[in-house]
């Protein structure tokens, strides 16, 4: 796995120019690989990850499984992208920070649960395939993580009264607050 130091390295240059261009063309800009570090948190179990491994793919779906139903789904390779593109912009500016997972893939028994939409981005498509996440982080408010996921311009972005928020890649940009 990668050490900070070298995650913050690999990635200052293309950080450097995302403020004035969206993600993808930054990283273009830049002429660097794009980010494919996690640090994770679900319950007791907390990685660093490089999804783009097998065994570390297969460690972040495990992290976004449907805990509840016990079912690990495929999440979409856009979605770890945007996530690990939010935390490397932290690192570029010192702030090294943990998403704790609240829900990746859910069964359509769980979004039902949870009263989720029955369209839901956590539902996967036919290949298993899920295309949204909700996280919150011990150290950054949930306010400034939106309006992040948001300037990554990837999909829907829901920022909760309980402090989360909710990210998704269905290809247009999206914000709402929660009730």
């Amino acid at each position: 796995m990668l050490g900070r130091r070298a995650f913050c390295k690999s990635f200052a240059a293309a950080v450097a120019v995302a403020p004035f261009i969206a993600p993808a063309r930054a990283l273009e800009a830049a002429d660097v690989a794009p980010p494919t570090l996690l640090w994770l948190r679900r319950g007791s179990d907390e990685a660093m990850i490089d999804y783009s491994t097998d065994q570390g793919f297969s460690a972040v779906a495990w992290m976004l499984r449907d805990v509840r139903a016990g079912v690990v789904g495929v999440p979409e390779w856009r979605l770890l992208q945007q996530w690990s593109w939010m935390q490397a912009w932290l690192a570029a500016y010192g702030r090294h920070v943990r998403f704790d997972i609240h829900s990746g893939l859910r069964t359509k028994e769980t979004n039902a649960h949870y009263e989720g939409a029955l369209a839901s981005y956590h539902l996967p498509d036919a290949r298993g395939v899920f295309r949204a996440g909700d996280f919150s982080t011990p150290s950054i408010p949930s306010e400034y993580m939106g309006r992040l996921a948001y300037l990554s311009q990837q999909g829907g972005v829901g920022l909760y009264a309980r402090d989360f928020i909710h990210t998704d890649v269905r290809g247009r940009t999206l914000a709402w607050r929660s009730r």
